[in-house]
């Protein structure tokens, strides 16, 4: 399982996501509300070792689409995303994932989620208590063992 598969298995164990009836898709969110999105945005090395043992972050944004009808529901949603990125916190329990790379297969761990930047993102339409999509900033630390080993 690779980093965006496992993010994805991960965040679909959060308890409240059971509120967002599309589940969550990956580089799609659907028009109605109640669904959610994860995109993937990129990869970086954070750290490597003298024999090739990788620390990295693969980053992405949830989109999640909501009502806004009254000031309850927009409390409502910031309030999902809040306890989400409180939740992200405490999720990463060294899962294991695997990456290929040039054709050989890495074996790594997640060692740390966490988020920033959980807002309103955008209104669909002029009406202003239309739906509405959030956006949450989830970051994955993983470490990949060497290549080499």
């Amino acid at each position: 399982m690779n980093i965006i598969e496992l993010v994805k298995q991960v965040l679909s164990t959060f308890p409240k996501i059971a509120e967002l009836n599309q589940g969550i898709g990956i580089d799609f969110t659907e028009s109605k509300t109640d669904n959610c999105g994860l995109y993937p945005n990129g990869d970086q090395i954070l750290k490597e070792d003298i024999v090739g043992n990788q620390d990295r972050q693969h980053n992405f944004v949830l989109y999640a689409r909501f009502q806004s009808f009254v000031d309850y529901d927009r409390l409502a949603n910031s309030t999902f995303l809040l306890e989400l990125a409180y939740w992200l916190e405490r999720a990463a329990n060294d899962q294991e994932i695997e990456v290929t790379i040039n054709d050989k297969t890495v074996t790594g761990t997640l060692t740390k989620l966490s988020s920033a930047n959980g807002m309103l993102f955008g209104y669909d339409t002029e009406n202003l208590t239309g739906p509405v999509t959030y956006q949450l900033q989830i970051y994955a630390q993983y470490h990949l063992e060497s290549e080499v080993l």
